[in-house]
């Protein structure tokens, strides 16, 4: 998909990298007391197990001074991707709801903003073909 879009203009609902832009943003998991708020990223919420991979390397995961994801973590973010895309856009809001604070409500500001742009995309393609 991220081929596609980048190297034939394929365009999608949402574009594949926005979509990994937003399941690489923090999440505050719920039932964590304590928890360290950079070990924890909305792809978790999809992939089993991978806040627990991600605990182990925190100091690996991208930030803004860092921005590359490590090898390990491309095939989950790659996959979650996938997900996301064949799930449409009810699965982003189903995301928004495991998030709380501060990162939910940029979650759903992104969210919105994405759904605005595809939405007024698609119809002006449609209008295209009327």
């Amino acid at each position: 998909m991220l081929e596609s879009e980048a190297e034939h203009g394929i365009q999608y609902w949402v574009s594949p990298s926005e979509i990994a832009r937003l399941l690489l943003m923090r999440r505050v998991p719920k039932s964590v007391p304590g928890y360290e708020p950079s070990g924890y990223r909305v792809l978790g919420a999809i992939i089993p197990d991978l806040d627990e991979v991600m605990q182990i390397e925190i100091s690996k995961l991208p930030s803004p001074a860092s921005p590359i994801l490590p090898l390990y973590l491309r095939p989950a973010l790659l996959a979650g991707v996938a997900i996301v895309q064949h799930a449409g856009p009810e699965m982003l809001r189903m995301l928004s709801g495991h998030m709380i604070g501060e990162n939910k409500a940029r979650f759903d500001s992104a969210i919105e903003e994405i759904l605005d742009c595809s939405r007024q995309s698609f119809g002006s393609s449609q209008l295209h073909l009327i």
